[in-house]
């Protein structure tokens, strides 16, 4: 026990609850009246602040992380676990750091990596952040640049960023310590490179109004090579081929260059002639109403796992899809699928036992249900469909005991000290949304809500029958 800890002890006060009246002491601040001199000065104390606190943040995350890592390598080194659990209560500590910090587990991971990092190997930059002087982001700076050093060669490197850590831009900070890494141990660097291929993969997410992007992390030669050849082959579409047809449809095509690499692209990719609708399933959570003629534009669409979507952009969609009929093989280009939802179509509750691809049924509910994990502050794609209350223990194969998870998880779900319990099934009328309580060692217990059916950020949807109206006129005058 440290001196400090005493005199808390001594005193009546703990570190959190110290930390308690910092954040009520912050949380009430007002600026009304201030100067425009004060406004600034505030803006500026609050900056350095945060910076403190993400160096008292780094401290505590390491102490955690490696005191619970230090009582798993002893039940590991006695033999009394097994080193396959010995991985997983690791994993599963970070699991917490990531509940505790709001953030993801791959996040969590990389501040359990920084924290470690500046506890132990960056002095100069720690103490920079703990006196305010820097943020958070130029300290994560420093320690992503110098991650391939040995631990004496950051701490040199620490040394020579210590003139320009306060000062320099983010852009100038990086390539600095990218300097001093060239400069200490070129193999490094490297080698570095060399690992950071093998990560190369392909990932989409969603952009503003109904787009997304799709990025290629791969070689800097090779992607480079690949746009080249993109751009080569858009400016040859302007070159005249001689024949009539083809130069006439250049002609007519009025595409920028942005849309014409865009769509050549997506073409190749998918594998489709031009004018081909896309052949993968793509679900679009809507009313029947939506393909109707004269459907309401306003009307909610929400498209699993990537967000919102206009009503009058689904309907355009669909009915593109019904005129092209089929798909070239014979095979229909639009399937229906009926779900069942509580009547203010929240949550869903059951979808039409009709299907044609993947697992049962059931997993397809709990999937349109969960459309990513659903632990908090965790958007990861659910991988895997397990049960909440295991079979070994009594759990039934239901969706009031699925829950769809990230694979990381559904593993951290089975660590020791972690427990997962059913709350509310989301299929009693009135009784809310299906939600499971996560309990975990030191994180206490998590809330794990199924989202709406529609994506959050919807309002209540109105009745829409005279009679439901009329209830519900009533219910508000009483």
């Amino acid at each position: 026990m440290t001196q400090q800890s005493i005199t808390d002890q001594v005193s009546g006060t703990t570190v959190p609850g110290r930390l308690r009246a910092v954040l009520a002491e912050v949380s009430a601040t007002g600026v009304d009246g201030l100067t425009d001199v004060e406004l600034l000065e505030v803006v500026a104390l609050l900056e350095m602040t945060k910076g403190a606190a993400s160096a008292a943040q780094a401290r505590a995350t390491a102490r955690f992380v490696e005191e619970r890592d230090a009582r798993v390598a002893e039940m590991a080194a006695a033999e009394e676990i097994s080193r396959r659990e010995a991985s997983l209560r690791r994993r599963a500590t970070r699991s917490e750091v990531a509940l505790a910090r709001r953030c993801s587990p791959g996040q969590a991971d990389r501040h359990v990596g920084a924290a470690r990092a500046l506890v132990h190997e960056l002095p100069g930059t720690m103490a920079a952040l703990t006196a305010g002087e820097i943020s958070e982001w130029r300290a994560t700076i420093v320690v992503r640049e110098t991650a391939c050093l040995s631990p004496d060669h950051r701490r040199e490197a620490d040394r020579r960023l210590a003139g320009g850590l306060r000062d320099l831009g983010e852009r100038a900070l990086a390539a600095a310590a990218h300097r001093a890494c060239v400069d200490l141990d070129q193999g490094s660097v490297v080698e570095r490179r060399r690992r950071a291929a093998a990560s190369r993969h392909v990932s989409v997410r969603p952009a503003p109004d109904g787009m997304a992007w799709l990025s290629v992390l791969g070689p800097l030669v090779d992607v480079v090579g690949a746009h080249v050849a993109l751009r080569a082959a858009e400016q040859a579409r302007h070159v005249a081929t001689g024949d009539p047809e083809s130069d006439a449809a250049r002609a007519a095509d009025q595409r920028g260059r942005g849309a014409w690499m865009a769509d050549t692209a997506l073409e190749l990719l998918s594998g489709r002639a031009p004018g081909q609708p896309q052949p993968v399933e793509i679900g679009l959570v809507m009313r029947e109403g939506v393909v109707l003629p004269g459907g309401d534009a306003d009307d909610q669409v929400e498209v699993p796992g990537h967000g919102a979507l206009a009503g009058d952009l689904a309907r355009e969609h669909v009915l593109r899809l019904l005129d092209t009929g089929d798909d070239g093989d014979g095979e229909t280009a639009l399937w229906l699928r009926r779900l069942w939802t509580t009547p203010d179509g929240r949550d869903l509750v059951a979808v039409d036992s009709r299907q044609r691809v993947f697992g049962g049924r059931l997993r397809r509910l709990i999937e349109l249900r969960d459309p990513t994990c659903r632990v908090p502050w965790c958007d990861a794609p659910v991988r895997q469909v397990d049960h909440v209350r295991p079979v070994a223990r009594g759990g039934e194969t239901s969706a009031a005991n699925g829950m769809g998870l990230c694979q990381r998880h559904n593993l951290d779900k089975e660590a020791p000290g972690w427990r997962a319990e059913v709350i509310s099934t989301g299929l009693d009328p009135g009784g809310g949304p299906h939600e499971v309580r996560l309990s975990t060692p030191a994180a206490g217990d998590v809330r794990c809500l199924a989202p709406p059916l529609l994506g959050p950020g919807r309002g209540p949807r109105p009745p829409e029958s005279l009679l439901e109206a009329h209830l519900q006129a009533l219910l508000d005058a009483a």
